[in-house]
């Protein structure tokens, strides 16, 4: 809880000079897009490496962080076209926190089997990739896997800065392996094993523990800075009942309140609101199908983060 005293609560609200929602003559009003004041509590400079972890959203901030100079580890993996179609890289998005810490929790282990599950034809699908309904051979799945096993562990090493861009709250668990999945199982895969595999919507107490202790990890007693970020990307089909757009709005809150709460608990910690300046402007800031942010909308948002990060 945040508390502080009353006449120091109100001389501080007097000295902020950002305590009033703008108008549309506020300057951080532009365009129909409202930006809120950041204050960053460290310093990126031209050339310093980057490493992102997280949902599509994250895709769209690395193009921005080449294009301003930075290097960024994960701009720059590619998987074949058949596997991943479209963006080479797509196959590393992770949207949950428990996926997240995974890829950080298992760089110091042999690859291992789990969320690889056997299909017709003698190959496997992974759960573990964003991409995983697509079926390979045994031998290309372990392979894979090790090629982002090691884009982490060298990225991570080469990076002072983390950028993690949280998606949302619901995930799949395989209870056999206690693995968080980032694809649902399939169908089949289900009925052939009753019982193994559980939806799971995370709650804030499950999100705070998988989030915090990827940010203990992450940071290292000061080995790195974290920025943190909610991805305006919304939920496309929810497992948990009911809307998705109320769904949707479950998974950013909880999202958000943890990004405050790792926020305050860590000094390492920055919050940058990608999310906020979205979605001020509306559906007018997405494409046709509601949910991929436009590019140049994109551009202006991350475009806005690096003036206020670049040193």
């Amino acid at each position: 809880m945040n508390q502080i005293a009353g006449p120091e609560a109100f001389s501080g609200a007097l000295r902020n000079k950002s305590r009033k929602y703008p108008d549309r003559a506020d300057a951080r009003y532009q365009e129909g897009m409202i930006f809120p004041e950041v204050t960053p509590g460290f310093h990126l400079s031209p050339g310093e490496s980057v490493f992102t972890i997280g949902s599509c959203f994250a895709r769209n901030v690395e193009k921005a962080l080449l294009s301003r100079g930075l290097s960024v580890p994960t701009a720059h993996f590619s998987a074949p076209q058949e596997e991943a179609p479209g963006q080479p890289n797509r196959i590393l998005n992770q949207y949950n926190p428990g996926t997240m810490l995974q890829c950080v929790t298992q760089l110091d282990r042999p690859v291992d089997e789990a969320g690889l599950y056997p299909v017709a034809g003698g190959q496997v699908l992974d759960c573990l990739l964003a991409t995983g309904s697509r079926p390979v051979s045994p031998d290309r799945a372990r392979e894979r896997r090790q090629q982002i096993r090691d884009l982490y562990a060298e990225g991570l090493a080469a990076s002072d800065v983390v950028v993690i861009t949280l998606g949302l709250v619901e995930t799949w668990y395989d209870r056999e392996t206690a693995t968080f999945l980032n694809e649902a199982p399939s169908r089949k895969l289900l009925s052939a094993n009753p019982g193994r595999f559980l939806f799971r919507q995370l709650d804030m107490a499950e999100s705070q523990a998988l989030i915090f202790e990827m940010i203990e990890r992450l940071i290292e007693n000061g080995r790195r800075k974290v920025l943190i970020t909610v991805s305006p990307v919304p939920i496309q089909v929810t497992f948990a009942g009911g809307d998705a757009v109320a769904r949707n709005a479950y998974s950013k809150s909880v999202l958000r309140v943890v990004a405050e709460l790792a926020l305050q608990s860590f000094p390492d910690v920055d919050y940058f609101p990608s999310y906020e300046i979205v979605t001020t402007l509306g559906l007018n800031a997405y494409g046709e199908d509601n949910v991929h942010v436009r590019p140049a909308i994109v551009d202006r948002v991350i475009g806005y983060m690096t003036s206020r990060y670049l040193a």
